[in-house]
């Protein structure tokens, strides 16, 4: 292997196995193609390896993917280009990328119990923001273009259009404060978020550091937003979502469930109850 003594030290340790560990070996025959091309890469995927097994990862957006996985991804699928949806793809030559799509679609149907599924975004970052496009596109967009007897956005004149656009960005957003534990996606200012909406905050109580859903349902009676968002990226309490429902009802807000962050804690439960 053209790695240095020490890593071999460290990496050759599972092919001593008895048969030799064919997910080790195919891990490390990776390392040698690109350490031909970048002994910097291949020595950071190294040591990489090595703090994830000497550290405790407690950053809920991280995971520990399998071997499988990993192999999944790194392969010649990199060389494709799949624009659009299973079986509705803007080019040709497509067919594998959707039998691969349609099966993981799939799997997080049957895993989290759903009706449908959407996978292609790759964090929960682009997933919050494809979820808000979705929404502005049939509660606000949709809508305007059917009071111009128009499907097709590509064809209702400029001045029609700039009232599309004035209107989708005019909706109102209300979403656990940053400070508060919410998300850089849920309307922080130095993100994209925060163009897209005119965004109001809930906060947790400075006394108690939950939060407050009689002052929350206040809120929502005040601003009257298109999307109430519940979710978080670090706040160590449960939520009560079927309260929040009701909440959102009471003004018809769509309630949005960003979930990014404790999705494993959630199915852990599912299968305990089971």
């Amino acid at each position: 292997m053209n790695v240095t003594t020490l890593q071999q030290s460290f990496l050759l340790n599972n092919l001593n196995a008895n048969p030799p560990n064919s997910a080790a070996a195919t891990f490390y025959a990776s390392l040698d193609q690109i350490h031909a091309v970048s002994p910097t890469i291949s020595a950071s995927i190294i040591k990489e390896l090595q703090d994830q097994r000497s550290n405790l990862k407690m950053i809920a957006s991280e995971n520990y993917s399998s071997l499988a996985t990993q192999a999944a991804i790194g392969n010649l699928l990199t060389d494709k280009y799949a624009e659009g949806y299973p079986q509705h793809r803007f080019y040709a030559g497509c067919d594998n990328v959707d039998a691969i799509e349609a099966e993981a679609a799939s799997l997080a149907q049957e895993l989290f119990g759903a009706d449908y599924a959407y996978v292609q975004p790759h964090s929960g970052a682009d997933a919050n923001l494809v979820t808000f496009l979705a929404i502005l596109s049939a509660q606000v967009q949709k809508p305007i273009l059917a009071e111009l007897n128009q499907e097709d956005p590509s064809k209702v004149s400029r001045e029609d259009w700039s009232r599309v656009r004035a209107a989708v960005h005019n909706q109102r957003l209300l979403s656990l404060d940053y400070y508060s534990g919410g998300h850089l996606t849920h309307g922080y200012r130095h993100n994209i978020s925060s163009q897209l909406f005119d965004v109001y905050t809930y906060t947790v109580d400075p006394i108690t550091n939950l939060i407050d859903l009689d002052q929350l349902r206040t809120q929502l009676h005040e601003v009257r937003p298109l999307i109430l968002l519940a979710g978080y990226s670090a706040y160590p309490h449960k939520l009560n979502f079927a309260k929040m429902r009701e909440l959102a009802d009471e003004v018809g807000t769509i309630l949005m469930v960003d979930m990014a962050h404790f999705p494993e804690l959630d199915l852990a439960l599912v299968q305990h109850l089971a």
